[in-house]
C-alpha cells in the first residue's frame, strides 16, 4: 500500500528542482526525483485526499474520429454544434489540442495514465492496458470521487467482450463496450455483469441518458464521470435520419485539400457530429438542474480526427491536421474565465494531470505529460512548447510508422524511410505546400529534425521505425482558400 501512494505523489516542479512530498500518518518521506523538464514550476498540490466541500466534480467526453474543424466554435459555419458552441462560449476552447499518437487505443491509454505509448507499451490499438499502471480513476478514487465510465473503453486487449472486471479497477459505476462501431445497436455489460445489457435507440442517446442518472444519484459528492461516444466514427450511414435531415438541401464544401468530392460523406459525418452535440445540450442541463454547473470540470474532445479525403487520404494514424488537431473544450466557472480562445499547446498527455491540478489533487509522479492547470486559472503563461507525434502502423493506417513534433508555427514529420512532411501553419493552415524539399526551409527542418531527436531521447523513446511507402500526397489542381 505504501509504494502505491508513494507513486501518488505530485512532480509538479521544472527539471532543476527536486520534489518533496509528504505521505503516511507522521512520517515524511523526501523523494529526491528528477521530474520532466517539460513540467512547469509551481508548487506541489498539497493532498492525496480530496476535500468534498470544496472539490470540483469532473465530466468528461470523449467523442471518436472527430477533427478539431468541425465545430462551429471553430469556425466551421456548416456544421451544427450549438450545444458545443454554448460550452466554448462559457469556457476556453484550445485551438492547438493535439492526439499525440492519433488512434483509438494508444490516445485512451495516454489519456488513462498522462503517459505516451512506448512507455505504457500501447503502441497500436487492441494491446491491453498494462495491469500495473496508474490510471485516472484510481487517482480520483484515492482523493475522495465517486467514478463512472459509460461507453467505448478499447483497453482490454482485444474486441471481445464483456470487458473483464481487471480492466474496470478505479471505477466505481462502469456501463462500458470494450469496441464496437455499431452506433445503432446499444449494447454495455454493466458493472460487474457477465451478461450485456441491450437497449434499442442511437448509442450516444442511450449513454446519455445512463450519465444524467449518474449525475443524479451522485450529485451530493465530488464525482468523475468519462462519457466515450463511437460517433462520428465510421461507418458513417449509421446515424439516425432526423439528424441527417438537419443538412437537407443545404451544399456542404469540402476543406481545400480534398481533391475528390466528399460532400455526401460530410454530410453523414456532421450529422453524426449533431447528434453529440444534442446530448451535450442535454448533459449540459443536468448538471444545471442539479445545480452543479459552477463547480464542474467539463471537458469535450477527441481521441483523433478523421482525414476523410484530405491530402488524399482517409481515417487517422497521419500527421496532418485533420487527424491530430483535436476539439478541446474546458468549462469550469468556478476557476476558468468564460469566452477565451486560446492557441495553446495541449496533447493527449498533458489532459489527465492538467484535470487533477484543476481540482487540487496530487499527480503521479510517473506521469510525463505536463500539468497545464496554472495556465487554465491565468496564473502562469508556462506553456507546451510543442507536441510529440508518434505513430506505430497497424490496420487502418498509412502503411509507415511514423514521429512528428508540432509547434504552434509548424509541422514536421518523418517515417522509416525518412523525411515526410513539413507546413508553415501560420500561413499555410491547409497544408497544401509541403516544404520538405525546398532548400529555402532547410534551416527550419534542421532545426525541427534536432528538436524532435531531442524529445526522443529525453523521454527514452527509440523504437525502430519500419513500413512501406505511405500512399501519395493527392491535391486539388486549384484549391480554393477561404479569406
Amino acid at each position: 500500500m505504501a509504494s502505491r501512494l508513494i507513486d501518488l505523489i505530485s512532480h509538479r516542479l521544472t527539471a532543476r528542482h527536486f520534489c518533496v512530498a509528504a505521505i503516511g500518518f507522521s512520517l515524511v518521506t523526501l523523494l529526491l526525483t528528477s521530474c520532466d523538464s517539460s513540467q512547469p514550476a509551481g508548487a506541489a498540490r498539497g493532498h492525496i485526499e480530496g476535500d468534498p466541500a470544496t472539490q470540483p466534480n469532473i465530466v468528461f467526453v470523449i467523442a471518436d474520429q472527430m477533427r478539431a474543424h468541425a465545430m462551429g466554435a471553430m469556425g466551421n459555419d456548416q456544421v451544427i454544434t450549438p450545444n458545443l458552441d454554448r460550452l466554448a462560449a462559457e469556457g476556453v476552447i484550445i485551438s492547438n489540442a493535439i492526439s499525440g499518437h492519433p488512434v483509438c487505443t494508444p490516445f485512451r491509454a495516454q489519456l488513462m495514465t498522462g503517459r505516451y505509448s512506448h512507455s505504457t507499451g500501447v503502441i497500436v490499438n487492441d494491446i491491453r492496458l498494462p495491469d500495473d499502471e496508474v490510471i485516472f480513476p484510481e487517482v480520483l478514487k484515492q482523493a475522495g470521487y465517486t467514478t463512472g465510465y459509460i461507453g467505448k473503453w478499447h483497453l482490454s486487449g482485444d474486441r471481445n467482450d464483456p470487458v473483464d472486471a481487471i480492466s474496470r479497477r478505479g471505477w466505481d459505476y462502469w456501463a462500458v463496450r470494450n469496441v464496437s462501431h455499431k452506433h445503432d445497436q446499444s449494447v454495455y455489460w454493466l458493472n460487474d455483469s457477465t451478461q450485456p445489457t441491450e437497449v434499442p435507440g442511437w448509442e450516444p442517446d442511450v449513454q446519455t441518458d445512463l450519465a444524467i442518472e449518474f449525475i443524479k444519484d451522485n450529485k451530493q459528492k465530488p464525482f468523475s464521470l468519462f462519457l466515450s461516444f463511437g460517433p462520428p466514427h465510421n461507418p458513417y450511414p449509421l446515424v439516425p435520419q432526423q439528424y441527417v435531415d438537419m443538412y437537407d438541401g443545404v451544399k456542404l464544401l469540402g476543406r481545400p485539400n480534398v481533391a475528390s468530392d466528399n460532400e455526401e460523406t460530410l454530410r453523414l459525418y456532421y450529422a453524426a457530429i449533431t447528434s453529440i452535440d444534442v446530448n451535450i445540450g442535454r448533459l449540459s442541463q443536468a448538471l444545471e438542474a442539479a445545480g452543479l454547473a459552477n463547480n464542474t470540470i467539463f471537458v469535450f474532445t477527441a481521441d483523433h480526427g478523421d482525414m476523410l479525403g484530405s491530402q488524399g487520404h482517409r481515417l487517422k494514424q497521419r500527421p496532418w491536421e485533420e487527424s491530430i488537431n483535436i476539439p478541446f473544450i474546458l468549462r469550469y466557472p468556478d476557476k476558468i474565465l468564460a469566452g477565451q480562445r486560446k492557441d495553446w499547446i495541449v496533447t493527449t498527455v498533458d489532459m489527465m494531470p492538467t484535470i487533477l491540478g484543476l481540482s487540487d489533487i496530487a499527480i503521479p509522479k510517473v506521469v510525463e505529460g505536463m500539468d497545464l492547470s496554472a495556465v487554465f486559472e491565468g496564473t502562469s503563461d508556462e506553456q507546451r512548447e510543442e507536441a510529440f507525434l508518434f505513430n506505430v502502423h497497424k490496420d487502418g493506417g498509412p502503411g509507415t510508422d511514423w514521429r512528428g513534433i508540432r509547434t504552434k508555427e509548424w509541422i514536421y514529420a518523418r517515417h522509416y524511410r525518412g523525411d515526410w512532411v513539413l507546413y508553415d501553419l501560420k500561413n499555410d493552415p491547409y497544408e497544401l505546400n509541403n516544404l520538405i524539399n525546398d532548400t529555402h526551409y532547410f534551416a527550419v527542418k534542421e532545426e525541427l529534425q534536432q528538436r524532435l531527436e531531442a524529445i526522443r531521447t529525453r523521454l527514452g523513446e527509440s523504437l525502430p521505425m519500419v513500413g512501406v511507402d505511405p500512399a501519395p500526397i493527392v491535391l486539388p489542381e486549384n484549391p480554393t482558400v477561404p479569406n
